[in-house]
C-alpha cells in the first residue's frame, strides 16, 4: 500500500488522508468523513453535482479522493 491513488482519501480531523496508511489507533475517536457522507440522502452535495456538471469525472477510482480534498479545502 502506497496511497498513489487517493481512492480510499478521506478528511480525518480536518485533514485529507490516505485511509489505507492510516493505522486503526491513530483513527480511534478522531472525525472521519468520507465520500459517502457527502450526499444528504438522496441530495448530491453541490461538489459532487458539479463534477456531474461540468464532467469532471476521471475513470472513478480517483474521483472520490478529488471530492473529498476538494471538499476538504473549502
Amino acid at each position: 500500500l502506497t496511497g498513489d491513488c487517493g481512492a480510499c482519501s478521506v478528511v480525518m480531523n480536518g485533514s485529507v488522508v490516505d485511509s489505507c496508511l492510516v493505522m486503526a489507533a491513530e483513527a480511534d475517536g478522531a472525525e472521519i468523513q468520507t465520500v459517502e457522507g457527502l450526499a444528504a440522502g438522496n441530495e448530491l452535495h453541490p461538489l459532487q453535482q458539479k463534477f456531474l456538471e461540468h464532467a469532471a469525472l476521471q475513470c472513478g477510482i480517483c474521483t472520490p479522493g478529488f471530492l473529498v480534498a476538494a471538499k476538504a479545502l473549502l
